[in-house]
Order: structure tokens, then C-alpha cells, then sequence
């Protein structure tokens, strides 16, 4: 036997496969407790007895556990008149870190949290149309690298909201339209492979919709639909509490949903009023509501020569510049918008019809429009929603910001996380 073998003897010894079953056991285990006292701040350890059906003793042996390895803290319970107060359970912010990055073909967006979710930084990079794949990776990388640089706290793990297509089994990035050459990317273990930590990866308008669920209007909400609009649109769809992937992963996917054009200018105030233009083109839902697409509408009318205050626009105009028209009220601008909103609030009610949500929240730069956008889009959807049988569905925007992706991100890489065991 040469010198640089080793023999089965001297060998490392392996766990046992019935060891490293139940090791598999305690670290799920741990990761559900972790994630109801995430869910719920506050718990006592027999609240999460009850709700796990252990045996208080079993509960306390893994929560000391977690307590000593810094993930749980407790305090006592001091509004109470009689009696030992029961000691409460809190996550230990001091636990580790968690990074969310965010991107579609103009912009990264990404965050760091706590142990408690609560976010520590947050940092911009814009992609330019000429950035190769490669370059849109590095970019993505240098993010990543900043934040976990920015602090000695661990960082435990990495979510990442992807655009287009993703296969979350494999943690490739299939396809998106927006960026050449965006196909079969095997971003997931590249990304593991660099940073040493788990890597997940998610559609970035699931992953708003994630964010949503744990830190906006849908918290607390077991059924809502989360429309995502940006460079292109997405579903994000919550139901039962969960995220629906659909049977290929491809649930939500609703920008190639053959939709009606509304003339601009003319509004649907009912069914009877919807047919008039529903019946007149159809196109695929990201070339009418989408942020190119609204932009392409603007500049259309300005080469007809219709009067906007952004014929004093020099240079290109840009979503900034039509937002704050529509803050000022032009016509030109309002009647674009308008018209978006009708479509999607026809859209909203196809949604509506199918899964019966208990809202629809709209994310994206389309929220900085206020009232502007969301008050065509509601007298819409009460204009298409007739049915008295069906009632037209509640809608929000998102107040998470531009960064709600990338929160949504980090929050997902944080809950899927296990303790090593």
C-alpha cells in the first residue's frame, strides 16, 4: 500500500446511513421550529410544543440547543398579575446573515438581513444593454461580495431572484428574453461554489411575491396574487400560504396571455362598454403592460404630435420622466396609463375568476405612479368584474419599495435554511 493511502481502517469514519436520517430529522425539525417562532415572535416553548405535537421536554432540549448556538434568545413575559411569567421566544438577530439579490435587464437590487429579517444594507448596480452575460454574473457577483464583506456577522446562506425561466431543482437559469444569450446558466452551484454557503434561486416576480407574504400586504394573507411589472410581467401566485410552482415551474408566467388593447382615450365602464374594444386586437400582455411597453405607447404619441409636457424633455425619456407627468396631471401621458390599466384590470379579472384571491397586490416602478395608475386600474376591474356572483377582487400596491425583490430574496434563502447537523 503506497504512503498517500489510506486504508479502510484508518480511513475518516462515515455516518451511518440510519445517523445521518435522523441528523436529516433534527435539522428539518429545527428549521420548522425556527420558522414558527419567525412567523409568530412571542411563542413560549409550550405554545411550539402544541403547535409541533412534541412532548414540551423534546421542544426544550432543541430549543437550548438553538439557544446556545445563538439562533433563539428569550426574555420573560412582564405583563402579567399572577404567577411565574412564561419565558418567550425570539430570534437572536446576532444569528447569522442572510444576502437577497434581484435583477431583470436594467438592474440589480440587492440586501442583507439579519437573523431576524430585518435588512442591514442594501446596494444598486445598473446593467447596460451593451453588459454580456458574463458581465451581468460579475455584477451580480461584486454585489454579493460587498455585502458579505461589509461585516464579521457569518453569512449563511444566498437568494436570488432570477428573471424568465429557472429550474429551482437544479438552480439553473433556463431563458429570458430581455438579455442575449441568457440560457441554461448553471447559476445556483456557480454562485455555491464561490461564496461556500447554499445558494437559491427563485423567479424574481415570485420572489416579490414572497416578500409580500413575509414583510408586506400579504402577510398574514393565505391567498393573493402578487403582479409583478417591470421589463416584463409575472404572477406571482400564493395559495394556502405557500408559493405555486406549477407542474414545470412555470405557474405565473402570464406575459404571453393574448390580451385586448384599449384604445387610448376610451374607457370600459362595463361589460357592454368591454366589448366595443375587446373585440378590436389582441396582443401578448407584455407588449401592452410592461415598462417598454408603456414607454413605446408615449414616444408613439409624441411622433403623432399629441401636447405633453414632455416635448420639453431633452434627451430620451425614461420612466422617471413619464411618472412625474402623470404626477402633474398630463393629459397625453393619463390617457396612456389609462388605457394600460384597462388591460390589466381586464387581466385582474381572468385572475380573479381563476383562483379567487384574497387580493392582488401590483409591485414595481409602476407604483411610484400613485393614484395615477392605481385608480384607472380599479374602476377598471369594477367595470370588467360584473358578475354579482363574483366579487371584484381587493387591490393594493406594494409599499416594499424597489428592493422588495431582493428582500423577498434574502427572506427565501433564510427560511429554507437548516441548521448543520
Amino acid at each position: 500500500m503506497s504512503s498517500g493511502t489510506k486504508s479502510r481502517s484508518q480511513a475518516a469514519p462515515r455516518p451511518a446511513p440510519r445517523l445521518k436520517i435522523k441528523r436529516k430529522a433534527i435539522a428539518n425539525l429545527e428549521a420548522e421550529l425556527l420558522r414558527r417562532v419567525r412567523a409568530k415572535e412571542g411563542m413560549s416553548r409550550v405554545d411550539l410544543a402544541r403547535q409541533l405535537s412534541l412532548a414540551p421536554s423534546t421542544v426544550g432540549t432543541y430549543v437550548d440547543r438553538l439557544i446556545t448556538e445563538g439562533f433563539l434568545s428569550e426574555r420573560q413575559k412582564v405583563e402579567r398579575d399572577f404567577g411565574r411569567p412564561p419565558t418567550l421566544l425570539g430570534l437572536n438577530p446576532e444569528g447569522g446573515r442572510f444576502i437577497g439579490v434581484d435583477f431583470d435587464a436594467h438592474n440589480i437590487m440587492a440586501t442583507v438581513v439579519d437573523f431576524s429579517q430585518q435588512p442591514m444594507r442594501q446596494i444598486h448596480k445598473t446593467i447596460r444593454p451593451s453588459d454580456s452575460v458574463r458581465q451581468i454574473i460579475g455584477k451580480v457577483e461584486r454585489a454579493i461580495e460587498e455585502l458579505m464583506n461589509h461585516h464579521s456577522r457569518a453569512v449563511l446562506g444566498i437568494g436570488v431572484g432570477v428573471p424568465g425561466t429557472i429550474d429551482s431543482k437544479h438552480q439553473v437559469a433556463l431563458h429570458y428574453d430581455h438579455i442575449p444569450g441568457w440560457e441554461n446558466i448553471p447559476l445556483g452551484s456557480r454562485l455555491a461554489k464561490r461564496f461556500k454557503v447554499d445558494v437559491y434561486l427563485e423567479n424574481n416576480i415570485r420572489s416579490m411575491a414572497l416578500a409580500e407574504l413575509w414583510f408586506g400586504h400579504g402577510r398574514g394573507v393565505d391567498n393573493f396574487i402578487c403582479l409583478g411589472i417591470r421589463t416584463g410581467i409575472s404572477a406571482g401566485i400564493i395559495t394556502g400560504g405557500r408559493l405555486l410552482h406549477g407542474r414545470s415551474n412555470r405557474a405565473g408566467e402570464i406575459r404571453g396571455w393574448l390580451c385586448p388593447v384599449a384604445p387610448i382615450g376610451r374607457v370600459a365602464s362595463g361589460p357592454a362598454g368591454s366589448l366595443a374594444w375587446n373585440c378590436e386586437r389582441l396582443q401578448q400582455l407584455e407588449q401592452i403592460v410592461s415598462m417598454p411597453a408603456i414607454l413605446k405607447a408615449v414616444k408613439a404619441a409624441l411622433e403623432r404630435g399629441e401636447k405633453s409636457v414632455l416635448r420639453e424633455k431633452q434627451g430620451a425619456v425614461e420612466f422617471e420622466d413619464v411618472a412625474d407627468a402623470a404626477r402633474r396631471g398630463d393629459k397625453m401621458v393619463v390617457n396612456v396609463l389609462s388605457a394600460v390599466a384597462q388591460t390589466l384590470g381586464w387581466v385582474a379579472c381572468q385572475i380573479n375568476v381563476i383562483f379567487n384571491p384574497q387580493k392582488i397586490i401590483l409591485a414595481g416602478p409602476l407604483m411610484t405612479l400613485g393614484e395615477a395608475f392605481l385608480a384607472p386600474f380599479q374602476q377598471s376591474i369594477n367595470g370588467f368584474c360584473s358578475d354579482p356572483h363574483q366579487e371584484a377582487p381587493i387591490v393594493v400596491g406594494s409599499e416594499l419599495g424597489s428592493f422588495n425583490g431582493a428582500l423577498g430574496a434574502a427572506a427565501l434563502a433564510l427560511h429554507e435554511w437548516k441548521p448543520k447537523r
